[in-house]
């Protein structure tokens, strides 16, 4: 992130100055202690106001102001004051004097010339008592509502121009800070104003206590209370729609949010996301003032980004061998960042032998890896396991022999705390062969990434690796001074990975800071330009869905949700949820933390969960065009005379055929050979004769789709054949966690894309997005005919339909892992 602060910070100086500043009228004005303090950031704010309310379009010009930090209240109200006085005089010096007399406005100011004029009972100017002194008090107020008014002619007539919405503790605060000088009033206030504040009430209601107002507004202003469900009813497309039906002159629409006090992109994005879709703004109507630019304009001392160690040769061939063994084998646990971790704190032959038996031994269980994962490297061929094993053993040799454990011991004199992953962390054993292989004391505490927040710690060390996707991680935490932070990480475990976190975690805060504001003037191009410049030439082969379902159960953060009218059920971070507003017309797929982002808004929102409907339903059963299979199996069982063979034995009876003219021996090692030139490799001789070749047994096809992909063009089966036999595997009992999250990413961008929103075409939606389904799902792995793609994704959005049953969401409680 520095980066990109370096950039902003160059040209946001050029942006703050290359307009002379006439704010020194409007600062003088305000009353909030923080203004001299805040001069910059108003400064930078009215910049941006007058950069998109300046040109006169048609229409209402949308803008989203979101403050990527935590502001105070006392912070907060100086932003809303600055935007009361500057809307209060840019239409003060437009109201048009129309020759008559403003006659309440005379009224007005006679009464508070008059009242109080004489002295009350029981008031001693000698003694300056209490009455006394609320008399001059009183006086002294309306001499401040006197001296205002009369900045006004008495032939102008002052109408209401912006509606200001806020919450409603908060609106009391700005009541209380214009009572004497009117810049912004209550709807219902005696007095006269150009700004009206508002908390309780709906445009229609605002509508029914004078009309009048309505008809004058030309601005709406919702601060900091996009939580709010009567905020709903100010939404873009409504105010929109108030012009066109009820002429009224709406022009500009200001939205103002706030951060918490973490961010993380994730945050950000979501807050974004909200707000966009709750009131249904354009695209690139936000602009976002991240928190380095609030540090800068502050002139803040800003947190620095830790600095990573990381330690020997950027890659190893040893490593790469395993890489590549593991996805052959299609053992995607063993090189996920999981189990990096837990090779990156192998120190000593013990605990690579430790490791190696975990992974490798013959017993089913496993305190490392998932019991999947296990299974299947158990059904693997002995060489096959051996080369796991030596592949594994000479890089585990590499991170004993490399200076990882020797810098760490060095760091431990002043070190009060070591940060673990998770997996390493709740592991007794492993974190006991660690204590005593580095000599940890019990003075030094030992935390995992949750507790890094709140560390009381000033000097550490982190010696596991986590990026973007959970908060904290050691792309976006930032440290004061006072911290001493190491980070002792093997290079060619982390390196690669985190040059591409870093680009993309670049890339993310581009595109989400992107607004024609900075395309004008910060140099955006510029910025894309060099990002592009940082992508790493060697690709990175991770798969976070797969990453997510790896994590220990125990680290990944659980939910309760509750649901009206249903018992509260647990989640984990990695479900999704289907989510729509009362209207119940628009629907997406959102992860958990969308939904706790809504935890304090007050409209109701209504979810599903994507999973249980998956669950509920056998999909892949219900899609089956069971007429059409069953002639697309006739046309194969025809071209091999095969007779009435079911579908999952045709492979096994061609084989059994080849076996008896070749001979079982002689089989098995001409597809061995022919496996290896593709880069294969075949099971072992006592599965091939007892499953391959054997039609009675009860495997529908082999475990890795590339082997049978191949096997059956060995066989000279039709294409078509890998996609009926992925249906049956799939509908059966044999679908995998992988089909099934596969199919989970299918339904959640049919939804994204308005598949299941009530008033869209859903087979329209689909033909024009053809090519974005084909490209980014394995729809021959979900058993769906690309030659009937369109027709099978309509029926798939018909299929779930009618399972959507969304409710309210009533509470959602993060659970501890404690």
């Amino acid at each position: 992130m520095e980066f990109i602060k370096q950039h902003i910070s160059h040209y946001l100086y050029s942006f703050l100055n290359e307009k002379p500043s006439k704010l020194d009228g409007i600062v003088s004005l305000m009353q909030n202690d923080l203004r001299a303090e805040f001069t910059d950031v108003i400064h930078y704010l009215n910049n941006v106001l007058d950069e998109t309310f300046s040109s006169n379009n048609d229409g209402v010009t949308p803008l989203h102001i979101h403050f990527e930090d935590e502001f105070s209240e006392c912070q907060k109200l100086v932003i809303a004051e600055f935007l009361s006085i500057k809307s209060f005089k840019n239409y003060q010096n437009k109201i048009i004097q129309n020759g008559g007399v403003n006659n309440e406005l005379y009224e007005l100011l006679f009464s508070l010339k008059t009242k109080n004029s004489k002295c009350p009972d029981g008031a001693s100017a000698q003694k300056k008592n209490k009455i006394w002194k609320e008399w001059i008090q009183e006086i002294n107020n309306n001499k401040s509502l006197v001296d205002f008014y009369k900045g006004f002619d008495q032939n102008s007539f002052i109408k209401p121009k912006l509606l200001l919405n806020t919450q409603t503790s908060f609106c009391h605060l700005l009541n209380q800070l214009f009572r004497f000088r009117p810049f912004a009033i209550a709807i219902t206030s005696k007095y006269q104003s150009i700004n009206l504040l508002n908390a309780t009430q709906t445009l229609n209601e605002i509508d029914t206590i004078s009309n009048e107002i309505i008809n004058e507004l030309d601005s709406i202003v919702l601060f900091d209370c996009e939580r709010k469900s009567l905020m709903s009813s100010f939404s873009f497309e409504e105010i929109n729609k108030w012009n066109s039906d009820y002429e009224t002159r709406f022009t500009k629409y200001l939205i103002i949010t706030f951060g918490k006090e973490y961010q993380s992109i994730n945050n950000t994005k979501n807050k974004i996301e909200l707000v966009k879709d709750k009131f249904k703004l354009p695209t690139n109507s936000s602009y976002t003032i991240n928190k380095s630019e609030i540090d800068f304009v502050l002139k803040r001392k800003e947190k620095s980004s830790i600095s990573i160690e990381f330690v020997g040769f950027e890659s190893s061939s040893f490593w790469d061998t395993f890489l590549l063994e593991t996805s052959i084998r299609e053992l995607y646990e063993l090189r996920s960042i999981k189990l990096m971790n837990i090779y990156s704190i192998c120190y000593t032959d013990v605990i690579k032998r430790y490791i190696i038996e975990d992974l490798f031994s013959k017993e089913e269980s496993s305190e490392l890896i998932s019991s999947s994962t296990k299974m299947a490297i158990l059904e693997l061929r002995d060489e096959d396991i051996e080369t796991l094993k030596e592949a594994l053993s000479i890089t585990l040799d590499l991170i004993i022999n490399s200076q990882c454990k020797l810098k760490i011991i060095k760091n431990l004199s002043n070190t009060e705390t070591i940060i673990f992953d998770e997996a390493i962390l709740r592991n007794v054993k492993l974190l006991s062969m660690i204590t005593t292989c580095l000599g940890l004391t019990k003075s030094i505490n030992l935390k995992t990434w949750s507790d890094l927040l709140n560390l009381d710690s000033n000097c550490f060390i982190i010696i596991s690796y986590r990026d973007q996707g959970k908060y904290p991680n050691l792309l976006e935490i930032e440290f004061d001074s006072k911290k001493i932070v190491s980070i002792i990480l093997p290079n060619f475990l982390f390196g690669h990975h985190y040059k591409w976190a870093k680009y993309y975690l670049l890339k993310e805060y581009y595109k989400l800071l992107t607004h024609p504001i900075r395309e004008n003037h910060f140099e955006w191009n510029k910025l894309q330009n060099t990002i592009q410049t940082l992508k790493p030439e060697k690709k990175l082969n991770i798969d976070w869905n797969l990453e997510s379902e790896y994590s220990n159960s125990e680290q990944r953060d659980s939910f309760k949700i509750k649901l009206k009218n249903q018992r509260a059920k647990t989640f984990n971070n990695s479900n999704l949820f289907i989510v729509s507003d009362d209207k119940n017309i628009t629907r997406k797929v959102v992860k958990i933390d969308f939904l706790i982002s809504l935890e304090n808004d007050d409209s109701k929102v209504y979810v599903q969960s994507l999973d249980e409907i998956q669950d509920d339903i056998n999909i892949y059963e219900k899609i089956i065009d069971k007429k059409q299979q069953e002639e697309e199996l006739e046309v194969i069982r025809k071209q091999f005379n095969l007779g009435d063979e079911t579908a999952g034995r045709l492979w096994k009876v061609l084989l059994k055929n080849l076996a008896k003219k070749l001979g079982e021996d002689a089989l098995y090692f001409e597809l061995k050979k022919h496996f290896e030139t593709k880069g294969l490799k075949i099971v072992s001789q006592f599965h091939f004769k007892n499953s391959w070749i054997n039609p009675q047994s009860e495997s529908i096809a082999p475990l890795s789709k590339r082997t049978f992909i191949e096997l059956c063009e060995y066989l000279k089966i039709p294409k078509i054949y890998f996609v009926i036999i992925q249906r049956i595997r799939n509908a059966s009992k044999q679908s995998s966690r992988q089909s099934t999250r596969q199919m989970i990413q299918l339904l959640k961008d049919l939804c994204n894309d308005g598949c299941f929103d009530n008033d869209k075409n859903a087979r329209e939606i689909i033909t024009n997005r053809l090519g974005f389904y084909k490209s980014n799902h394995p729809l021959e792995e979900l058993g769906i005919d690309e030659n009937y793609l369109a027709d099978n994704l309509v029926t798939l959005t018909e299929l779930i339909q009618p399972e959507l049953k969304l409710l309210e969401l009533e509470t959602i409680e993060k659970l501890s892992n404690e």
